[in-house]
């Protein structure tokens, strides 16, 4: 029998934006961020499958297999070759080609799409001046890579409960360790980060007490200093012993504890206040901290 070209086919049924069927995947899960887009893919068991993406300006695509025993036959420019992937293995490739891929075995990725804009913001994100642009690798052992994603794998699962300035944070760690792990042309480090003044660790902590509402953002504040993004993180942290966010959420639990203590507020009410983004978000960030729930901590308390 001829199939016609209207007719429907069973192996035309839609890919999403990395040529993959989501009807295939056990996890599908993304974040967004200024200069990166985070996903994590993932397959019940032993998986088979065939991917495929167009050539298109997007930048490049960096994936870090979260196990071990993944294994694809890439085509890209014309040439195919075998590849086995362990746990902490990343590739780094382009978009501009028509790419395509068996997979078999284990198939467990975090995947992190560089925007155009990253290459634009590089020399803000680190205070290296080079292209923005990465080598391309393939099942490269990146263990620094893979203890990063590994952090961000709570908030790709629960991305409404995730504080923007906590991504912004990760992505700017994520994207200094690319430039300069990764980096075409990579140069010596300048030297130890220079510290932060006191006046610029006590401006940017009111910008980001201040900024609460307005989600205060790593960029925003390392331009109000006059720094790179990934200079004032470190100094910062040097400086605190805490990363801006880190620091943010003390501040949200120190006004916490004030009202447990001082008020009647019913703990929907506390959370709102503090900003989180409800009751139980609140009480799952404080019992990780105080090891106890608001609850309990205000019977104590008092």
């Amino acid at each position: 029998m001829r199939i016609s070209p209207t007719m429907p086919v069973a192996a035309q049924r839609p890919r999403d934006s990395l040529g993959c069927f989501s009807s295939d995947l056990s996890r599908d899960q993304v974040l967004c961020t200024e200069t990166m887009v985070f996903r994590r893919k993932s397959a019940l068991g032993l998986h088979e499958s065939h991917v495929e993406t167009p050539a298109a300006d997007r930048g490049l695509l960096i994936g870090i297999s979260l196990v071990n025993g993944h294994r694809r036959r890439v085509v890209e420019r014309g040439r195919s070759r075998d590849v086995f992937f362990r746990s902490g293995d990343i590739y780094i490739r382009d978009f501009d080609s028509d790419f395509s891929a068996d997979f078999s075995g284990y198939f467990d990725f975090c995947l992190i799409e560089l925007t155009p804009e990253f290459r634009q913001a590089a020399d803000r994100i680190v205070d290296q001046p080079g292209s923005g642009d990465l080598g391309r690798v393939m099942a490269l052992d990146d263990p620094l890579l893979h203890h990063l994603v590994q952090a961000l794998l709570p908030a790709l699962a629960n991305p409404n409960a995730t504080h923007p300035l906590f991504m912004e944070q990760m992505s700017t760690v994520i994207g200094a360790h690319l430039l300069r792990r990764h980096g075409v042309r990579p140069e010596e480090e300048a030297g130890k980060v220079v510290a932060l003044a006191p006046m610029a660790i006590r401006r940017a902590q009111e910008m980001l007490v201040e900024g609460e509402e307005g989600r205060a953002t790593i960029a925003g504040i390392a331009s109000e200093l006059g720094l790179s993004r990934n200079h004032f993180f470190t100094a910062f942290r040097e400086a605190t012993g805490v990363t801006p966010y880190q620091w943010l959420l003390n501040q949200r639990i120190d006004h916490a504890r004030r009202l447990l203590r001082t008020t009647e507020l019913a703990l929907a009410e506390i959370a709102l206040h503090c900003g989180f983004a409800d009751q139980s978000h609140f009480t799952r960030v404080f019992g990780r901290i105080e090891g106890v729930s608001p609850g309990r901590w205000r019977e104590r308390a008092r």
